[in-house]
C-alpha cells in the first residue's frame, strides 16, 4: 500500500467524518448525461489538452495561456469573469440557493522557462512534455468539468467559481492574492493540482529564502586573501547541507520530509573578477510549524554567520512564508465532507487494479492558502501524471476522462447537498 500510516488513520475515522457522495448520485439522469458526455468527447479532450500544453505560461508570463482560458470561460456563460491585477482569472456558475460556495482552482503557470521546448510526444497513452501534468491536465479537466455540468443542464444549489490562478510555482501567489482580495468568501476550496491517485488534505509549511552575498570585488590577480561572496556562498550552502535534520516522516511515498533543499545560485559579471554580489536560494518545507520555526531560525542565522566569518556584505529576501495560525486542527481537516467527499469519488473513479487512495496530511498546492486561512481545503487531479518540475515530466492520456468524471462528481456532491 502506498500510505499504510494514512491508512490506519482512515480506519480509525470518528463517525462525524461524513462524505457526501453516494454511487446513486451517477444514476441520476443528469448525471449520467454528464458523464457521458465527457466519454464522448475522450479524443477531443485529449487533444484539446495537448493544445494547451503548446501555449508557453511561464510563472509570471501567464497572459497567452489566460486569454485562451478567458475565452473558454465566456463560452461556458459564467457570470462575473475577472482578471485582477495579478492576472488570476475567475468567473462564477451560479447556483440556485441556499448551497455552499466552492472554488475549483487550477494554475496556469509552469515551472519551465520561456524558451523551453514544450512540443507533446505522444508514446502509445503516454504524452511527455514539460508542463504536461503539472499543472495544465488539471486546467484542462476543469473547462471540461464545467462544460459537462452545462451540457447535462445540472443545477447546483451553491455556486460553482472557477479559478485559473497564476504564479503558483513562485510561491502560491496568486491563490492568496485572490482569496485575500477578491472579495470572495468560499466556504470550500478545491485545488486540482496533484495525480489522481493523491488526496491531499494538509499544508506544508514551507518557507523559501534568496540569500545574498557582497563585497567590493576584486580582479583575479588581486583576489587571494580578499573577501569574496563566491566563496561565502560556497560555504554557506555547504553549511545548510550539514545542519542536522529531524527523521524522515514516515507514510509520505517519496516525499521525504522535513527537507531543505538549494535551488539557484548565481552571481557575478566576468570571469576574471571577485563577484561584487552572489546569491543562492533555500526551499525549506515541514510538516509542522513548530519544525519548520526551528529549521528556519538555524537556516538565516547560519547563513548570516557565514558571512561575518568570510567579511562580507549579508542580505536576504524572504521570497515564500505563509502564516499557518488560523488553519484548522488536523482532525478537523481531515472529517470535514470537502476531504471525505473528494476521498470518495477520487476512489469511485480510480484507476481499476491500483491501491486504495489514502488521504495525505501534507500540501504544496493553491489549498496551502485556504488551509492556512480556516477554509476547508483539499487538493485532488484528473490525471495520473509522473515526474512533475522536470523536463521528462509525463502522463496517462486515458486517465484523463475518469478523472474529469471524478471532479463532476465531487462539484454536484459538495454544491447540491
Amino acid at each position: 500500500m502506498k500510505n499504510p500510516a494514512a491508512i490506519l488513520l482512515l480506519a480509525a475515522l470518528p463517525l462525524c467524518a461524513q462524505s457526501w457522495f453516494q454511487p446513486a448520485l451517477l444514476a441520476k439522469p443528469e448525471v449520467r448525461e454528464a458523464l457521458q458526455s465527457v466519454d464522448e468527447r475522450a479524443a477531443g479532450i485529449v487533444e484539446e489538452w495537448i493544445r494547451l500544453v503548446e501555449i508557453p505560461s511561464p510563472s509570471g508570463k501567464e497572459q497567452v495561456r489566460a486569454k485562451y482560458v478567458r475565452a473558454e470561460m465566456e463560452k461556458l456563460g459564467l457570470t462575473d469573469i475577472r482578471s485582477d491585477d495579478m492576472s488570476n482569472l475567475s468567473g462564477v456558475r451560479k447556483g440556485t440557493g441556499g448551497g455552499p460556495t466552492v472554488v475549483f482552482a487550477a494554475h496556469m503557470d509552469t515551472v519551465f522557462p520561456e524558451g523551453t521546448e514544450i512540443k507533446v510526444k505522444r508514446e502509445g497513452d503516454i504524452l511527455r512534455a514539460p508542463g504536461v501534468g503539472d499543472d495544465t491536465s488539471n486546467l484542462m479537466a476543469l473547462l471540461e468539468v464545467f462544460r459537462a455540468l452545462n451540457r447535462a443542464g445540472i443545477k447546483t444549489k451553491g455556486d460553482l467559481i472557477f479559478l485559473a490562478s497564476v504564479q503558483e510555482e513562485l510561491g502560491l501567489l496568486g491563490a492568496k492574492h485572490w482569496l485575500e482580495t477578491s472579495g470572495y468568501k468560499p466556504d470550500m476550496f478545491v485545488a486540482t493540482d496533484i495525480s489522481a491517485n493523491e488526496v491531499w488534505y494538509g499544508a506544508l509549511r514551507i518557507d523559501q529564502f534568496k540569500f545574498y552575498y557582497s563585497s567590493p570585488g576584486a580582479h583575479t590577480m588581486e583576489s587571494r586573501g580578499a573577501p569574496s561572496p563566491a566563496r561565502a556562498v560556497a560555504k554557506a550552502i555547504n553549511a545548510l547541507y550539514e545542519l542536522p535534520l529531524p527523521p524522515v516522516a514516515p507514510g509520505l511515498d517519496t516525499f521525504k520530509l522535513p527537507v531543505l533543499n538549494v535551488g539557484m545560485l548565481g552571481g557575478g559579471t566576468v570571469v576574471n573578477a571577485i563577484p561584487r554580489e552572489a546569491w543562492f536560494t533555500v526551499d525549506l518545507r515541514s510538516l509542522d510549524s513548530a519544525t519548520q520555526d526551528r529549521l528556519q531560525t538555524a537556516v538565516v542565522s547560519t547563513a548570516k554567520r557565514i558571512g561575518e566569518q568570510e567579511g562580507v556584505g549579508f542580505r536576504m529576501e524572504r521570497k515564500m512564508g505563509v502564516d499557518y495560525s488560523r488553519a484548522r486542527p488536523q482532525s478537523e481537516r481531515l472529517n470535514h465532507p470537502v476531504v471525505q467527499t473528494a476521498l470518495g469519488t477520487s476512489n469511485y473513479f480510480r484507476k481499476s487494479g491500483t491501491a486504495e487512495i489514502v488521504p495525505a496530511d501534507v500540501g504544496s498546492t493553491d489549498a496551502n492558502i485556504a488551509v492556512s486561512m480556516g477554509i476547508p481545503a483539499v487538493a485532488v487531479g484528473a490525471c495520473i501524471e509522473l515526474m512533475p518540475h522536470r523536463l521528462e515530466e509525463h502522463a496517462e492520456a486515458s486517465s484523463i476522462v475518469p478523472g474529469i468524471k471524478s471532479l463532476i462528481a465531487l462539484a454536484v456532491a459538495l454544491t447540491t447537498h
